[in-house]
């Protein structure tokens, strides 16, 4: 599974960023919101990152679901700074996915809850997991469980191996993030946990083909 970052630019489109703000991976400045898509795309996203990447530009979600169809499940965040304004966002990203008949193929998160109850109500076939910075102890009240969501996403840095046999109990997937160290890597394929969100992919392929076979 693929995890991705999506929000709106200033005339509304799905745009594939990780940073609120366009400086720090672009050669660009100011917010994703601020800007139209057509300046975000013009922006070279990848020199930053080393010269082999220059003149790479910022995806489309619609690029990124046409690329992904039938070759790798993706869970798509959704972020938006507040709670109010986020309809567009969540109604957007529904029809995207949906246009591209890839239901089956996505998952949801956010740490914006409000976008997620958006999502449950507008689309309940859709599967999402929220995203907590601390983690909590699962309980019947707790946002998941009353939103019939498919897991949660949680802090590797607060996490056991009690909390994942909670939530397992409870019908929940548990995704971990962001994890790049192997031994932490394999601390959190040891402990059972669904999915680990890393921006070292390789690590976790060889580390979970060692331990899982």
């Amino acid at each position: 599974m693929l995890e991705i970052d999506v929000m709106l630019s200033k005339d509304e489109q799905l745009i594939v960023f990780h940073d609120y703000h366009l400086g720090r991976t672009t050669n660009g400045s100011g917010l994703v919101s601020r800007v139209t898509a057509g300046h975000i795309r013009s922006l070279d996203a990848g020199i930053w990152f080393d010269e082999a990447y220059r003149n790479e530009r910022v995806p489309l979600l619609d690029e990124v679901l046409e690329m992904s169809r039938g070759r790798v499940k993706l869970d798509i965040e959704m972020k938006h700074r507040r709670h109010n304004g986020i309809s567009p966002l969540v109604e957007r990203c529904i029809r995207a996915v949906e246009r591209h008949h890839m239901r089956e193929e996505v998952m949801f998160s956010s740490f914006n809850f409000e976008a997620l109850r958006i999502l449950h109500y507008k689309s309940p076939g859709f599967r999402f997991a929220p995203l907590y910075r601390h983690n909590l102890n699962p309980t019947p009240r707790s946002f998941p469980l009353q939103y019939n969501a498919h897991g949660v996403v949680l802090n590797h840095l607060f996490l056991n191996k009690t909390t994942v046999i909670q939530f397992h109990n409870l019908g929940l997937k548990v995704f971990v993030y962001t994890v790049n160290g192997p031994r932490r890597i394999e601390r959190m394929i040891t402990m059972g946990v669904d999915g680990v969100i890393s921006d070292n992919p390789t690590a976790v392929r060889v580390i979970a083909k060692r331990i899982l076979g």
